[in-house]
Order: C-alpha cells, then sequence, then structure tokens
C-alpha cells in the first residue's frame, strides 16, 4: 500500500470529511478523492460510507486505521533512525499521560526532555481514563505514556517512576491542622473527580478501608477546574502535592493526610523496537538505556 495514500485515509478519519481532510493536508479535494478511490480499489472494499458531505468508517475502514497509524509511525522512527546517526535533532514524539499527571510529573519530564532536544517538537494528547490511555498506546497513536500503575502490562513495557503523594488542598482561610486523619478528611466536604479516575480511587479505597464514606459536595470530570474550585470555596480537593503548592500559592490551605495517601507512577512503552526519540525520552526519564522488547 502507498504510504501517501494511507495518511490521506487517516486525513479523512480525523477530519471526518474530504473537504477539510484536503484542507489540512494542503491538497485538492479531487486529488484526495481520487487517492481514497485507489486506495479502496487496491483492498478491494470501500472504506468509507458517504453520506452528504461527511464520511464514516466501514468495517474495513476501521479494521485499517490502527495499521494504517502504526505502518506511518514506522516510518517515522525509521527516518528519526537515520537523523540520528547523522546527528539531527528533529522530528515530534507523541506522548500520552493522565491528565491528574500532566501537571507533575509530566510538565517536568517534557521540559527536561526539550532542554536536551530544543529540536523536537512534543504532541502530548489527553486520554480519558487508563485504559483509554492503554488503548491509545497499544495502537500506536502514542509511543509513551505516564500513569498510575498498577497498569494491565500485556504488551507493554513498564518502569516505575515515582510514588507521588496526595494531599488535602482546602480553600483559603481554613482552619485546618497540619495533618488530618481519614475521619477529619471524611467531615470536611470535598470536590472530586468522577469514579474511575486515579485520584477518586486512591481517595475512594483509603476511605472504604478507614470505614468511612466520602461528603462529595463537588464532582467534576473538568480536573482543570479542582484548583479554581478549592479557592472558591467550594470545598476540599485531594491533588498531587506539586498542584497543591501551586494552589498554596495562591492562597490554599494544604495539609497533609494520616496515613499518607499515594499513587506509584510509571513510564509504559509498547512491547516493541524504541524509536530514537523514545528511547530519548524513556532514558532521560528513568535515567537509564530502553530495555530491548
Amino acid at each position: 500500500m502507498d504510504l501517501r495514500r494511507l495518511s490521506m485515509f487517516l486525513a479523512v478519519v480525523e477530519h471526518g470529511t474530504f473537504t477539510r481532510a484536503a484542507a489540512a493536508s494542503y491538497l485538492s479535494q479531487p486529488g484526495l478523492s481520487q487517492a481514497i478511490r485507489e486506495l479502496e480499489a487496491e483492498l478491494g472494499t470501500p472504506l468509507f460510507d458517504r453520506i452528504g458531505r461527511r464520511v464514516s468508517l466501514t468495517a474495513a475502514g476501521d479494521a485499517l486505521v490502527r495499521y494504517a497509524r502504526q505502518a506511518l509511525r514506522e516510518v517515522d522512527a525509521g527516518r528519526a533512525a537515520v537523523a540520528a546517526v547523522v546527528g539531527v535533532e528533529a522530528g515530534t514524539i507523541a506522548l500520552g499521560c493522565l491528565p491528574t499527571l500532566a501537571a507533575d510529573p509530566t510538565a517536568r519530564l517534557v521540559g527536561e526532555f526539550r532542554r536536551s532536544h530544543p529540536g523536537v517538537r512534543v504532541e502530548l494528547a489527553a486520554p480519558d481514563d487508563i485504559e483509554d490511555l492503554r488503548s491509545m498506546l497499544r495502537a500506536g497513536i502514542v509511543e509513551l505514556a505516564v500513569t498510575e500503575l498498577p497498569t494491565a502490562t500485556r504488551g507493554l513495557l513498564v518502569h516505575r517512576l515515582a510514588a507521588q503523594d496526595l494531599v488535602v488542598t482546602l480553600p483559603p482561610g481554613t482552619d485546618a491542622p497540619p495533618v488530618m486523619t481519614l475521619r477529619e478528611l471524611a467531615s470536611r466536604p470535598l470536590i472530586v473527580t468522577s469514579p474511575g479516575t486515579s485520584s477518586r480511587r486512591v481517595l475512594d479505597d483509603a476511605m472504604s478501608g478507614a470505614g468511612v464514606e466520602v461528603d462529595v459536595a463537588v464532582q467534576t470530570a473538568q480536573r482543570e477546574a479542582l484548583v479554581p474550585l478549592v479557592l472558591a470555596g467550594a470545598g476540599a480537593a485531594l491533588l498531587p502535592r506539586a498542584v497543591a503548592a501551586t494552589a498554596a500559592a495562591m492562597g490554599a490551605v494544604v495539609a497533609q493526610t494520616s496515613p499518607v495517601l499515594t499513587r506509584a507512577i510509571g513510564l509504559l512503552h509498547r512491547d516493541a523496537v524504541f524509536s530514537p526519540l523514545a528511547a530519548a525520552f524513556w532514558a532521560g526519564a528513568t535515567g537509564s538505556p530502553p530495555p530491548t522488547p
């Protein structure tokens, strides 16, 4: 299959219409449509159902998406390998992380990588949850992923990065002890993320183990709203220590829990050959060369 046609196929998948895909690819719509027809003829089956201006994948098209992405990524890895041999620092690396790990440790890891490789562009995806992140990794949408551990590791290489403390962050002016028991935490109205998220699981498991219930004042899927909600007085939240420190600089009150609540953070890669950029990121984040698949 022609890589150029596969690239056009994925452009239509990502943009939803031939018109938008052509514009994004700097091609004429007739040229793109012809390339898709040629790909369909080569495969002997339609890849899209045309519904007015919009298109949707057929079953055959849906089956092709994963392999088309992997093929193009392998070609990019080959180009990057050649560039690495001649000492060129360029290209793009696609990373994924859980939203609650974007500020810490992902921002720090990306910053360190960019300082060492200023010519490399980083694309940071935002999956909905751990399962979505694993799917993106296995499908080749991202090369590396920062996630909570443990996680299903079939087909994945795993390196444990650190244990991340979660601390109580309360509205400005709150009278709170520097260390709070889980029973004391249960007496506070809390701002929580949706069930199934990693920080919510840590909270729910800890409270269940202590035999107390969470007093949910606000539940939100918008993680970026947690600190503003705390600062606005809506309730307290359990946040990573680095995020809580930012909130404290804006007036929030921070307290440690007793027992300390933590989650293990790790770096994942498909059990496959590392591209040079992925290998460089892995080495910078872990302090060791990537494992051999």
